[in-house]
């Protein structure tokens, strides 16, 4: 006997011998078939209400940190004249460095979000690339507090840059505290 071919004796004449011998619900066990879909937007728009969420209250936060944190190690590296020591304008170049770059880096990742891009860059895992970022940043960021301390007490503008990079790491810490929980629970990162 063919299984692909209706059992004679079956209850629906559509019912192979297949179906009949082997029910799905055999033994009380049920199968479920879940289809999810995802539908992307074909052309990005600006969603303001993203800087009104935690996320986009955080990058806004970096944003400000960062910047002022730059600000002062510019400020520290020009007001060295009299202790023009290697090590100052090193800890002062790598501070300058590190907020800037990490300005830049959070200044694409708030347009990408508040263009709904992400979206369309699906295939990225971007709560897990998130996740990375901000914490090397924070690392990056209590590295470059640290290396302004020595000379903290000379000119008051390093003190003030370990300050604002300090709180640019905690943001950052935040930041990576928050999508760590996201991308456990299997979170997009947005849409």
């Amino acid at each position: 006997m063919n299984p692909s071919q209706p059992y004679p004796n079956a209850p629906y004449p559509s019912q192979t011998y297949a179906q009949q011998a082997y029910p799905a619900s055999a033994g009380g066990a049920t199968t479920t078939t879940v289809t999810t879909t995802r539908v992307v937007a074909v052309q990005p728009y600006f969603d303001h209400s993203y800087v009104r969420s935690i996320p986009g209250i955080l990058k806004l936060v970096q944003l400000l940190l960062m910047l002022i944190a730059f600000i002062l190690a510019a400020a520290a590296w020009s007001s060295d004249w009299r202790y023009f020591l290697h090590y100052c304008i090193g800890s002062a170049g790598w501070a300058k460095f590190v907020t800037i770059t990490g300005f830049i880096i959070t200044l694409i990742l708030l347009c990408l979000y508040l263009f709904h891009l992400i979206e369309r860059l699906y295939q990225v895992n971007w709560l897990f690339v998130e996740l990375i970022y901000c914490g090397i940043v924070a690392i990056l960021l209590f590295i470059a507090g640290a290396v302004m301390i020595p000379y903290a007490e000379v000119d008051g503008t390093r003190g003030a840059c370990t300050f604002f990079c300090w709180l640019a790491m905690l943001a950052y810490g935040a930041d990576a505290f928050f999508k760590f929980k996201s991308w456990r629970n299997g979170e997009t990162a947005q849409g």
